[in-house]
């Protein structure tokens, strides 16, 4: 992601979030200094839409609620909304970025960006599009949703929408090449949307621990392309051991690395491997049955079960009633744990611990893979769709496009502001989100489901179970789910 923002916006902005930190907002609305779309520094495409007035209509969003879900108990998942300007949080540069991004659009078409947040987007909008009523210009589920209401017919092919136009800078290309099956698209995401990158995963290293046990420096390793699953695994070994003499290893020691079994597909996609892949003519192919895939697994699974290594969360449940996802925090800012897999939205909970931490891409197989690799959580990650009763689908492409499209103030405020300008604790773990946020990637295969291969990957780890006899006997069922899916898209 290219950094856009010119120094005075810079300051402008965190002089506003610095002010607000300290003071309680009593104007609720923001002062256009706080934010700027930097659009005369870009070089993009110039929005290519008609001038059109239309008189004050409501364009209609169905959203996950962030603050039941994130934002006023707990700052993780869906911490931000996309849509929403809070006035209770004016001076903090993504909500004023949203507010002035949402004005100019409402001013630009005559328009109002009206915003519905509910806990379950999938069950809500699958309830109102079986009823029939045009109730939401666009909706919100979790992507993996998305394909499950287009099977069913509830949703609009995005190719299909005028003046949408997908092969801009501002959409996702990796989702688009990667979850278009037969020509036809149902989820997007972009700069539109904060969750594609909040919902990112990343590695998370304790650097109290990496200094006293003389970790090799990790950021030359990524650098270099060294750092690998077994290189990680190498370091990590001399790491976890009984910390306070009791003569067990437990949550009340000192760990290398925390993760669950649940957790191997994120190294099985860093490793470079798929479920599936769109052949020349559209169509999926199988992948996971090849020899490095396999060989990915089994190592995977042989890490995973070192429990000199790595402790699972299940096993860290014992301490205050906390779940062992939340304690593998409590041990990271104790310094008990160098290593633990996250989404990008946990590096915000550690704003307060006092020691620093570093933000790594997940490893490579190995040193002959082409690049790092992070697949995108789309089970977890909303993106944008158009239910199929939708009436006014030109109004609706032109509207998402600008939405899209003056959304860049909204990526900057997040991602130059936020994360790397307050967030992050030094200059490499900026690299090392570039990298990241550069190298995101989708896979057909997992979007779909198709074989319950992710579960069967868990099995395997789990159960330390060879991975090549669960694809073989699965593979008749995800041949056949495939072939359903296709020819459900190919209507």
């Amino acid at each position: 992601m290219k950094k856009l923002i010119l120094l005075l916006i810079i300051t402008s902005l965190l002089l506003a979030c610095g002010n607000n930190e300290n003071n309680t907002a009593k104007n609720t609305t923001p002062s256009q200094e706080t934010t700027n779309t930097a659009e005369a520094a870009e070089t993009r495409p110039p929005l290519d839409l008609p001038v059109t007035n239309y008189e004050g209509y409501q364009f209609r969003i169905l959203s996950v609620n962030s603050t039941v879900t994130g934002n006023g108990t707990h700052p993780g998942f869906n911490y931000y909304s996309d849509f929403t300007y809070v006035p209770e949080r004016a001076g903090e540069p993504i909500n004023d970025a949203i507010y002035y991004r949402n004005l100019r659009v409402n001013e630009d078409f005559n328009v109002e960006i009206i915003n519905t947040e509910v806990a379950d987007v999938f069950a809500e909008a699958r309830k109102i599009i079986a009823s029939g009523e045009d109730v939401y210009d666009i909706i919100t589920p979790y992507m993996e949703n998305s394909f499950r209401l287009a099977e069913q017919k509830y949703l609009v092919n995005l190719f299909d929408v005028p003046y949408l136009n997908l092969k801009n800078p501002w959409w996702d290309q990796s989702l688009i090449e990667n979850l278009s099956l037969n020509n036809k698209l149902y989820t997007i995401t972009g700069e539109i949307s904060m969750q594609d990158e909040d919902l990112n995963w990343c590695i998370i290293g304790n650097k109290v621990l990496m200094n006293e046990y003389q970790v090799p420096d990790l950021y030359s390793l990524v650098r270099e392309g060294k750092w690998t699953l077994d290189r990680m695994y190498e370091i990590g070994t001399s790491v976890t051991h009984d910390l306070n003499g009791d003569g067990v290893i437990n949550w009340e020691d000192v760990y290398a690395f925390g993760e669950s079994p649940t957790g191997c597909m994120f190294y099985y996609f860093a490793g470079g491997e798929n479920i599936a892949v769109l052949d020349k003519d559209g169509y999926p192919q199988l992948t996971l049955g090849n020899e490095r895939a396999l060989s990915v697994v089994d190592r995977i699974t042989e890490i995973f079960n070192d429990f000199n290594f790595i402790i699972w969360p299940e096993n860290a449940k014992g301490a205050n009633g906390v779940s062992g996802w939340q304690y593998f925090r409590v041990m990271f800012k104790e310094n008990r744990l160098m290593l633990f897999s996250a989404s990008m939205y946990c590096v915000k909970e550690l704003r307060d611990m006092v020691d620093d931490f570093a933000i790594l891409p997940g490893p490579k197989y190995d040193e002959k893979q082409d690049t790092y690799y992070m697949i995108q959580s789309t089970h977890a990650c909303p993106g944008i769709s158009i239910p199929i009763t939708n009436s006014n689908l030109e109004r609706t492409g032109i509207l998402l496009e600008a939405i899209a499209y003056h959304s860049k103030s909204v990526q900057e405020a997040y991602y130059d502001i936020t994360l790397t300008g307050k967030f992050t604790r030094d200059e490499e773990s900026r690299d090392m989100l570039d990298i990241i946020f550069t190298n995101v990637t989708y896979d057909i295969g997992k979007a779909f489901g198709w074989g319950g291969y992710i579960s069967q990957m868990t099995n395997a780890v789990n159960g330390k179970k060879g991975f090549a006899a669960l694809v073989e006997a699965n593979k008749v069922k995800a041949e056949t789910e495939i072939e359903k899916s296709f020819d459900l898209f190919l209507e």
